[in-house]
């Protein structure tokens, strides 16, 4: 008896952007060592104020039973100012909701407009001031596009260095998830899911030289592809 015929498999299509994918930095094993020891130096003196001087919440229930006992020792007690918290404190964004926010309020006032024509409608008014400069956007994963809280970043941080010189330019530090404990260890809170570092932030000089020096800066060259005239067919890979 003759075998069987074997069946010829369906072909599987699949599509893909016309558009070049985002670049960003790739750190080695060395460099990420650095900058998170960087970082984490930067940060303990406000995770130190925090753990001295702050008390963690407790939820709000056992605010509400306690309140109670606070409000009759309030009088037999003399409550103690802390201490104004470091310099840093007010240099630095934590949390993605953060970051996000200013990034996108930055990439407003530098990004090129897409349609001209729309430009009087969107634009800032002349006097409404510039939001400060980022010299440092930290995430703490090592491939964005494969996070989706994440994905966004890279693309906001490119339109934020359009037009500023590269020396200048935002650096992106997509560090891996294991690096995150140690910097929230740092800064004395459970999770950090963006970092961001202002341009001139006391104390940051070494961290910011040793960045600029060995991290690229992030490009999205899709985004002058999608804004140019030319016409981009889709992609489809027979597999």
């Amino acid at each position: 008896m003759a075998a069987t015929a074997k069946r010829g498999t369906k072909p599987v299509f699949k599509t893909a952007r016309p558009y070049t994918e985002t670049d960003w930095p790739d750190l080695t094993a060395q460099q990420k060592r650095d900058t998170t020891d960087l970082v984490c130096s930067l940060l303990q003196p406000l995770g130190d104020y925090r753990k001295t001087h702050l008390s963690p919440s407790k939820g709000k229930k056992r605010r509400r039973e306690s309140q109670k006992e606070k409000n009759e020792d309030a009088d037999k007690s003399t409550p103690n100012t802390p201490p104004p918290p470091p310099e840093i404190s007010h240099h630095i964004l934590i949390g993605l909701n953060s970051v996000t926010r200013h990034l996108e309020s930055l990439a407003a006032h530098t990004a090129p407009p897409s349609a001209p024509s729309h430009a009087k409608a969107d634009a800032p008014p002349p006097d409404a001031t510039p939001p400060r400069p980022l010299s440092i956007v930290l995430i703490p994963h090592n491939h964005p596009p494969a996070s989706l809280p994440h994905a966004h970043i890279p693309t906001l941080v490119h339109l934020c260095t359009m037009t500023s010189q590269k020396d200048k330019a935002i650096r992106l530090l997509a560090v891996p998830p294991g690096c995150e404990p140690a910097i929230a260890e740092a800064l004395h809170i459970p999770h950090v899911g963006a970092l961001a570092i202002f341009e001139g932030a006391p104390g940051a000089d070494a961290l910011v030289a040793y960045v600029r020096e060995h991290v690229a800066v992030t490009r999205c060259a899709w985004i002058e592809e999608a804004m140019g005239p030319e016409w981009k067919d889709t992609k489809i890979q027979d597999k």
